[in-house]
């Protein structure tokens, strides 16, 4: 989910005031900024957002985010501490005024400074039933009711008279005829211009839920609304590309002795090959054969193709650590090189599976107009796929990147997926 905008505000001060505070930190210690320092910083930064300390996202100060501060700058503490970087008693003094700052920061925002945003529904369809269920659990909001009149003039006088009373934040409209009224739209103008926030449900979706409602949209809505600039923007292709092939050489190099310590194990571990090579489905329809360590057995298809699944009992042991790591997806570095792969995008499949996914799911085949990825926005904000359903709501966060697609979304979802692979969370 989303985080609201007065909430996502306090989460980028928060961020602006960290650094602030190791500035200060540095001059009580009485040290300049320097590049190492500089490093340190943007390596703290890095730190703290795959941990989540900027989360301000909830209603709740739990025990364990502090001690997730804690840890995190006490890492930062021994790691500065032992390379000589810093003094014992400096890395105490800075790490300790950051520590802090962030407790009672994050305390403060969470408890008393940020209120719940009130919310209206009007209208209904299949998507509000989801929307109502996520908003009524999310701690940034408060849900106040829902108004379905199918009268417009008595739909319009019941929002004015409930503004009125309860001056509620968030109206998300699930008619297509509540602005045909000029009153009720004149109305909803003077309101907005007081503070309310006026989302069509579409909309409200999307930037709700950070997907797509694929099922409701039409050539129409792709046309008429902004975005999807992974089209035509040459600087940020040629960006991408630049990026991939910089990370690919980088890490290739830095995880070299993993890649040659796993391809040992998965020789010794099971008969079969060291590589699993398939061919899956890339940009522009193209074929080209995937590179992954082998996780499975020899004979997981025997009866045809499956569905992968999260406790698949055809993963071998090793396999489900390669899984759990994404060390078996290092050799599509050599994907990547190639170009048939970038770092971030939709997961390629297979043809078999595409075929089925393009007759029951609608817009499917536009992850098919950008290149694949090791990792993607999907893969951070869903699980396993195992079914046509699965393949649908994933649908959904693919279709989201490729509409927003910029260099620093990319970094948010490798950033995202560093967090997956420390902390366990997600896919």
């Amino acid at each position: 989910m989303a985080m609201s905008g007065v909430r996502k505000n306090f989460s980028y001060l928060f961020g602006i005031l960290t650094v602030a505070m190791y500035f200060i930190g540095l001059i009580i210690i009485n040290r300049g900024l320097g590049f190492r320092n500089a490093m340190i910083i943007v390596s703290a930064l890095i730190a703290y957002y795959i941990a989540n300390v900027y989360n301000v996202a909830t209603n709740k100060y739990k025990l364990k985010d502090m001690t997730t501060v804690i840890v995190i700058n006490g890492i930062l503490m021994t790691v500065t501490t032992f390379s000589k970087i810093f003094t014992f008693y400096e890395g105490i003094v800075l790490f300790g005024i950051i520590t802090i700052f962030q407790i009672a920061f994050r305390y403060i925002v969470i408890m008393g400074v940020v209120e719940k945003e009130r919310v209206v529904f009007v209208g209904e369809n299949d998507y509000t039933e989801d929307l109502l269920e996520s908003v009524k659990k999310d701690g940034q909001y408060v849900f106040v009711t829902s108004l379905n009149n199918t009268d417009m003039k008595a739909l319009g006088k019941e929002i004015l008279e409930l503004y009125n009373t309860k001056k509620f934040d968030v109206l998300v409209d699930f008619t297509d005829k509540l602005l045909r009224d000029p009153k009720i739209t004149e109305k909803l103008l003077q309101y907005k211009l007081e503070g309310l926030q006026y989302y069509n449900y579409l909309e409200f979706y999307e930037t709700y839920e950070n997907k797509l409602p694929i099922s409701h949209l039409s050539p129409k809505w792709f046309l008429e609304n902004t975005g999807f600039e992974i089209y035509h923007n040459n600087f940020n292709l040629k960006a991408k590309r630049l990026l991939d092939l910089l990370f690919a050489l980088l890490i290739g190099i830095f995880a070299a002795p993993v890649i040659v310590l796993a391809a040992i194990i998965v020789k010794l571990e099971s008969k079969g090959p060291i590589f699993f090579i398939q061919e899956r489905i890339g940009e522009g329809n193209k074929k080209f054969n995937i590179v992954k360590f082998r996780s499975m057995t020899t004979d997981a298809e025997k009866d045809g193709p499956q569905w992968a699944s999260k406790n698949d009992n055809r993963v071998t042991k090793f396999g489900k650590i390669m899984r759990a790591t994404r060390i078996d997806e290092l050799p599509q570095l050599w994907n990547v090189l190639r170009g048939e792969m970038s770092f971030v995008g939709p997961r390629p499949e297979r043809e078999y599976f595409i075929q089925q996914l393009e007759k029951e799911i609608p817009y499917y085949n536009l992850r098919h107009t950008v290149k694949p990825g090791l990792t993607g926005w999907a893969q951070v904000m869903y699980p396993y796929g195992a079914s046509v359903e699965d393949a649908y709501r994933k649908l959904q966060y693919d279709l989201y990147y490729i509409k927003h697609h910029s260099i620093p979304f990319d970094v948010k979802v490798l950033l995202k997926t560093v967090t997956i692979v420390i902390f366990g969370k997600g896919r």
